[in-house]
């Protein structure tokens, strides 16, 4: 009997690295249904993986709210019934020194970030535990170590990296693996935005001596997702060029 085709989910799947990721899932056969706040970003997406001929569909949604989050697993279960692959990418840009946070943009930070992800696998492991199989992978980043200005992105990371470990352990007796990603310098997104000298100090903190490209980090959520890794879980995979061995 052939295999069934999997069905993934990513979240945040709009932005420069979530579309690499959702194209390097897609070039695994799987359909990939790609979520974004914003609608048009979700749907141009999509239609990149169509056009490069993978299976995929757009759903828009702010998965840091609980209700919306419900509503796009209802979604899934009317088209295909599972969920085997959920990848977390939602978040926002947030730099803070801690004497100057406000507590309304922690709270919106750790929102974004954490409370995505907690709403994602607390509402999609039910389904993949249905059928004793599943591959969750979240985001987080080497500011989960610390970082000088991350107080708030650096709290919701190293959270992150916490509840997956919990949740690998309550999750293994039904097959369902939790790992994170945590990159370092990406050419996307948040790197992107920083001025000029602070990406250059981060270069050179970087013993690789160069950012790395949304599609490295895409090969490592791409692995984690995948039925090899089935003996990993409750790990953070690096992908920073070896910028946290000096952290």
């Amino acid at each position: 009997m052939a295999e069934q085709q999997a069905v993934a989910l990513v979240t945040g799947g709009g932005g420069g690295l979530g579309r690499a990721v959702c194209l390097a899932l897609g070039q695994t056969g799987a359909h990939v249904v790609a979520n974004d706040r914003d609608e048009a970003r979700a749907e141009a997406c999509a239609q990149a993986l169509q056009a490069a001929g993978h299976a995929a569909s757009a759903a828009a949604g702010n998965v840091s709210s609980a209700e919306a989050v419900d509503a796009l697993k209802a979604q899934i279960i009317q088209r295909f019934g599972r969920l085997d692959i959920l990848v977390n990418m939602a978040g926002n840009v947030a730099n803070d020194l801690l004497v100057k946070v406000k507590d309304e943009d922690f709270i919106a930070t750790l929102d974004a970030h954490l409370r995505s992800t907690l709403n994602c696998m607390r509402a999609f492991a039910p389904l993949m535990r249905e059928r004793s199989y599943g591959r969750i992978v979240n985001m987080s980043s080497v500011a989960a170590l610390g970082i000088v200005g991350g107080t708030s992105y650096s709290a919701a990371k190293g959270a992150i990296e916490a509840l997956s470990r919990t949740a690998a352990m309550e999750l293994a007796r039904y097959g369902i693996t939790v790992n994170c990603v945590a990159p370092g310098l990406i050419n996307a997104g948040m790197f992107l935005t920083n001025p000029e000298h602070f990406r250059q100090a981060g270069i050179a903190r970087t013993p690789m001596g160069r950012p790395g490209e949304p599609e490295e980090v895409a090969a490592a959520i791409r692995f984690l997702a995948s039925r090899e890794a089935g003996y990993i879980t409750g790990q953070t995979l690096l992908v920073c060029g070896g910028l946290s061995v000096g952290v």
